[in-house]
């Protein structure tokens, strides 16, 4: 079984390697940098919306997938019980994550070091 997971798993990881090579590619052939640079900026909304897109439908999920693995036997009544009573802790950290890193306020929090001048 859980071969199986790590199968699929691994295998949309290289599905999504893929596409973002795909799309790298497609971007890189404008020339320089720049204009790669440029384009990656106008798809930020659109992987961020992907990404706060995933974190909603994992809630969502989340009492359907925990319920189904106590079906199957995977885990007891008990823990059952208490990821359901995480669920909206691990939302509440993967939306903290989600504005920390990929909405980049670390560089608001801490602005880069300044090197003086000699």
């Amino acid at each position: 079984m859980q071969r199986r997971w790590f199968m699929r798993l691994s295998a949309l990881a290289l599905i999504l390697a893929v596409v973002m090579a795909s799309l790298l590619a497609m971007t890189g052939q404008h020339g320089d940098l720049q204009a790669l640079h440029s384009d990656i900026k106008n798809y930020r909304l659109v992987t961020t919306a992907v990404r706060l897109s995933a974190i909603a439908l994992f809630a969502l999920a989340w009492p359907k997938l925990v319920r189904a693995s106590e079906q199957r036997g995977h885990i007891s009544l008990e823990r059952s019980a208490e990821l359901h009573a995480l669920r909206w802790r691990i939302v509440t950290w993967l939306l903290l994550i989600e504005a920390l890193v990929g909405q980049n306020l670390i560089s608001a929090v801490w602005p880069k070091p300044t090197v003086p001048s000699a």
